[in-house]
């Protein structure tokens, strides 16, 4: 009897260290994942949105598969839903990004650049974006985002039912704005918050219709 316990007691030692083993791994991959997406996160509008990186949007994202929701939205605006959409031209190249906020005062659309330097632009045309590069000063041409962001409020609308969606560009910090010229307005990433805090549509949405809208732009809503 007592040589079958210990073995027992042996067996329930040696799982319970292959489980601290099993989970001291995957807990090192994690924070290993983490910190490689950490300098893209650091550079990119999502320090604005989202609480902290750890756990507000790398958890979210890569265990739960779902950052829709946001703890600093959350706060500022209550319940709310996030939609990401990546539009491309007919030749399939990136040309434009866009969130989607739907929230209880209505619906926020946000065209979002990466590039920082000298903006110029309207809403016809091509934009331009001038910066030093190795000493020189480069010009780059880019699609135009307000002709994109008015297509997919067109495609908005359709969700919204004839309810009406701000719309903004956000651009990163250091870049200069001064010739930009379209009808939308253009932010830099920083001023994000208080876009949020007073994003307004003269019109409320209650949880239920903001996980049908969600839904509508293709996002998945756990009804369980």
């Amino acid at each position: 009897m007592i040589a079958l316990f210990n073995t027992a007691a042996n067996e329930n030692s040696n799982m319970s260290f292959l489980f601290y083993v099993i989970f001291g791994f995957m807990a090192l991959m994690f924070l290993f994942r983490a910190a490689l997406g950490y300098k893209r996160y650091r550079n990119s509008i999502y320090p604005y949105i989202y609480d902290n990186y750890l756990i507000d949007y790398f958890y979210k994202l890569n265990v739960f598969r779902d950052a829709s929701k946001s703890g600093m939205l959350k706060k500022l605006l209550g319940y709310h839903r996030l939609n990401y959409a990546s539009i491309t031209n007919n030749e399939g190249k990136l040309v434009t990004q866009i969130i989607t906020l739907i929230h209880s005062k209505g619906i926020l659309s946000i065209a979002y650049l990466t590039s920082e330097g000298k903006y110029s632009g309207s809403d016809s045309g091509n934009w331009y974006i001038k910066r030093t590069e190795d000493g020189n000063e480069k010009k780059f041409k880019i699609e135009n985002p307000t002709v994109y962001l008015k297509e997919y409020n067109l495609h908005l609308s359709q969700a919204l039912e004839g309810r009406k969606a701000q719309s903004l560009i956000a651009v990163p910090d250091n870049s200069d704005i001064t010739n930009l010229h379209p009808t939308y307005k253009v932010v830099k990433y920083s001023e994000l918050p208080d876009v949020f805090k007073e994003a307004d549509c003269g019109y409320g949405l209650n949880d239920s219709e903001i996980d049908e809208i969600y839904e509508k732009l293709g996002g998945k809503v756990d009804r369980k």
